[in-house]
């Protein structure tokens, strides 16, 4: 099995304890813990987890709930209260899975498998990095340039080449986040920092906006 990262938010520090040890018994690895989602929110924008366990009442002005919001990952949240309305708070954020305290190992390992497979459904693409394949994660793409028969793939701070157009290459991530925006530029929206009539600004790089694009980009932004 992959080695995938896990964060943790509990703020009981027995449970973090033995929610450590059962994550780490099922090979999953435990990238970072806190016990307040501020400062959990901060950690994992650094760390960059492939799963989060989060508790949803913990100390703090922000839940666990208000985190998993943020994040776009899949989210597993554990509480001690299991009422509808918690439950219907959870659902509302497209959580993976739902474990109620105290958290059972075998409940715990069908949450992170279902977790699991969500991350197989995350936009990505292969590239050839030297004589290896790498795998970049659609949200790490700021824009992509086409140059002949390959794009430019611009992440924020490097760049990776891949033999494509820009038809398939938006076929193979299939993410609404990812636009074109010129015969040359394919952009991700989530990066989008400024727009004008002839421009968009990912990132503050300015990049063209074609004519023939420009209606559908307004209709995607507006």
């Amino acid at each position: 099995m992959a080695r995938f990262n896990v964060y943790i938010l509990e703020d009981e520090i027995v449970t973090q304890e033995l929610l450590k040890e059962a994550v780490q018994k099922l090979k999953f690895n435990v990238c970072g813990m806190s016990s307040d989602a501020e400062t959990a929110f901060k950690e994992i924008k650094v760390l960059q987890p492939d799963i989060a366990i989060l508790d949803i009442k913990v100390k703090g002005a922000k839940t666990g709930i208000w985190l998993g919001d943020q994040l776009k990952i899949p989210v597993i949240y554990l509480t001690a209260f299991s009422d509808t309305t918690t439950i219907k708070k959870a659902i509302s954020t497209k959580a993976a899975g739902y474990i109620v305290k105290p958290f059972k190992a075998n409940d715990l390992f069908i949450a992170l498998e279902l977790a699991v497979d969500k991350i197989g459904s995350v936009p990505q693409v292969i590239v050839k990095d030297r004589n290896k394949k790498i795998v970049i994660q659609g949200k790490d793409i700021l824009y992509a340039k086409k140059e002949d028969q390959y794009l430019i793939l611009y992440l924020k701070d490097s760049q990776k080449i891949v033999r494509s157009s820009i038809t398939d290459f938006l076929g193979k991530i299939n993410s609404d986040s990812f636009i074109q925006v010129h015969r040359s530029y394919v952009v991700n929206l989530d990066h989008l920092t400024g727009f004008y009539a002839k421009e968009i600004i990912i990132d503050n790089i300015s990049i063209p906006i074609s004519k023939s694009f420009s209606k559908e980009v307004k209709k995607r932004i507006a």
